[in-house]
């Protein structure tokens, strides 16, 4: 069993290319760390709960420990940078959304609203019916 799970293992990590397993790695980890991260941990403890599981991969599948310790830490480093900087970007775009919104909202306009009355589909006769 342990044999099928290395197997496993050796397949999904070297079947793709590096740029594949950080695709994946980016695709599952990032949103459970901005969650973590929402939740109020900080930031050197979201990374090292994320890089338990890509550390423990990584060493299963028979990779040298130094190799282990320099790809893990390149992909938690960029873990790392993707949150921080959403975060960021967070911080500053939500408040204008929110701005521009209240003000849509007091102002009563929406995009392509006129005050016209609406047209009728066929035009009256000269009798008017």
């Amino acid at each position: 069993m342990w044999l099928l799970l290395k197997g496993l293992a050796v397949r999904f990590a070297v079947g793709r290319s590096v740029g594949g397993l950080m695709g994946v790695l980016l695709l599952v980890l990032l949103p459970a760390a901005g969650a973590l991260k929402l939740v109020g941990l900080p930031l050197l403890l979201v990374l090292g709960t994320l890089g338990a599981p890509v550390f423990a991969l990584l060493g299963m599948i028979g990779l040298p420990v130094l190799f282990v310790l320099g790809l893990g830490a390149i992909l938690m480093l960029m873990v790392g940078l993707l949150v921080t900087a959403g975060i960021v970007a967070i911080k500053i775009v939500l408040p204008i959304v929110l701005l521009v919104w209240f003000v849509r909202w007091i102002t009563g306009r929406t995009h392509g609203a006129t005050d016209d009355p609406p047209l009728p589909d066929e035009p009256l006769g000269p009798i008017g019916g």
